[in-house]
């Protein structure tokens, strides 16, 4: 099965903002609850090292996403981690909270961030993208990957759905899960909860979204495909796959080879 660019409510610009900010806080409130990121620890570590950076720039972030975790773990082995969260829709409330419950790792981009064209003082970073790969279409998901390449920036994307059976039975629950978790879920948006429990707009959203994510995620082989066509992409070190587990978690990460290794490789 091809990837499918399926129409997303909120990647639409008319799109109500409150809306789009509960379903970032809907999927940060999932990834935080059920730890999903757990399994890429050593990833992201590794790209940490490989990048010498401890200033980690989260690109397309959303609410957030299960970074709250990651962050805290993170900080053990690297005390000077400071990561800034971005997006082209800032959600601003999100990125507050996530300030306030890890105080001195947090800040936030408060203008929009194209995450293809990085802002200057955000290059040469290591960036990360969590669930959000998927919302670009190929020729600008290219240019992502590009621009990581031309600013010598470490690159780490990860995708915790796919074109696969777990994805799409998983569908089954989100109506359920968004009636329930909607109790539990900070800050409150008093304007969103007629929409969710009198007239269910927002369940059908998040469901609708929720399967055109699957549609768009990209394969492995589409992904060594766009890495084969970038500038300079042997200058790279690219490693495509998933963990293991029940829950496993696709990635892509992408980092700057040793010099040492780039010299024997080109000569």
């Amino acid at each position: 099965m091809k990837r499918f660019h399926a129409l997303e409510w909120e990647d639409l610009q008319w799109f109500p903002s409150s809306w789009r900010d509960y379903g970032t806080d809907y999927l940060k409130f999932i990834a935080t609850k059920f730890n999903i990121y757990k399994p890429i620890l050593p990833l992201m570590q590794k790209c940490l090292d490989k990048s010498g950076q401890q200033h980690w720039v989260d690109l397309a972030s959303g609410g957030g996403s299960g970074l709250i975790g990651l962050a805290k773990d993170l900080k053990e082995a690297n005390p000077n981690l400071h990561i800034t969260l971005t997006d082209y829709y800032p959600n601003i409330k999100a990125f507050e909270k996530l300030q306030s419950e890890c105080p001195n790792t947090f800040s936030y981009e408060k203008t929009a961030v194209d995450a293809s064209k990085t802002p200057e003082h955000l290059q040469g970073k290591f960036q990360t993208i969590f669930g959000a790969f998927h919302h670009f279409r190929s020729d600008k998901a290219k240019q992502i990957l590009q621009n990581a390449v031309d600013t010598k920036s470490t690159i780490a994307i990860f995708e915790p759905v796919g074109r696969n059976f777990g994805s799409w039975f998983s569908m089954l629950f989100v109506p359920i899960n968004v009636l329930i978790f909607t109790l539990f879920i900070r800050p409150v948006r008093w304007n969103v909860l007629p929409f969710i429990y009198l007239i269910p707009l927002i369940p059908l959203y998040i469901l609708w979204d929720g399967i055109a994510s699957i549609l768009r995620t990209y394969s492995q082989k589409e992904l060594n495909e766009m890495v084969a066509s970038l500038n300079n992409s042997d200058d790279y070190e690219w490693e495509i796959s998933k963990t293991s587990g029940k829950m496993p978690i696709n990635y892509l990460i992408g980092y700057k080879k040793d010099d040492n290794e780039s010299d024997r490789k080109n000569g």
